[in-house]
């Protein structure tokens, strides 16, 4: 179990922390007052959701991604599962802070209603993107889910209401009872 866990999440995290200093080394210079930003792997899931599909907005893709974690009975090592239920679908308070984080180092733009990643945030991407192949199960998932949704954020919203799992909480309660928030 612990050869598991070795393999599957700290490895991968601990090259990505790596990659992530590689770059900032290589990329910005050192003495100037940057400050140090780590991208996580669900950083970096992010950046390849928005190189791989199109997103009008963020509650597009925490739709998307609760319907992954829903998918699930198990927990998935890069999961999301701090979601709320609100009018417009699950809200995550990680994923948005990751979002968040991606426009502040302007590695994603918010234009033409359309969620889009940034030359840089592709760069940034191309160096740290293999730190996700450990998760490969996972982002199968997404790529299933998405491609039965055809992409179209309606469907994917639609989908999201009429789960089960969403459907029994009420506006502003956690949906998954059994996760820490």
């Amino acid at each position: 179990m612990r050869r598991i866990i070795w393999q599957s999440i700290i490895l991968p995290v601990l090259g990505l922390i790596l990659n992530s200093l590689r770059y900032l080394l290589v990329k910005e210079k050192w003495n100037e007052v940057n400050p140090l930003i780590l991208y996580t792997v669900q950083h970096v899931l992010v950046l390849r959701l928005l190189i791989c599909y199109k997103f009008q907005s963020a509650d597009v893709l925490h739709n998307l991604l609760f319907l992954v974690a829903a998918a699930k009975d198990e927990e998935q090592p890069i999961g999301f599962y701090d979601f709320v239920r609100t009018r417009n679908g699950a809200y995550s308070k990680t994923l948005q802070k990751i979002v968040e984080d991606l426009k502040e180092e302007k590695l994603v733009v918010e234009k033409e209603d359309l969620l889009q990643i940034t030359e840089k945030g592709r760069h940034v991407y191309t160096n740290l993107g293999a730190s996700l192949r450990a998760f490969s199960a996972f982002w199968d998932l997404c790529v299933d889910i998405m491609e039965s949704y055809q992409g179209d954020p309606q469907k994917i919203k639609e989908g999201v209401f009429h789960h089960i799992t969403f459907r029994r909480v009420r506006i502003g309660e956690h949906i998954f009872d059994y996760c820490w928030y």
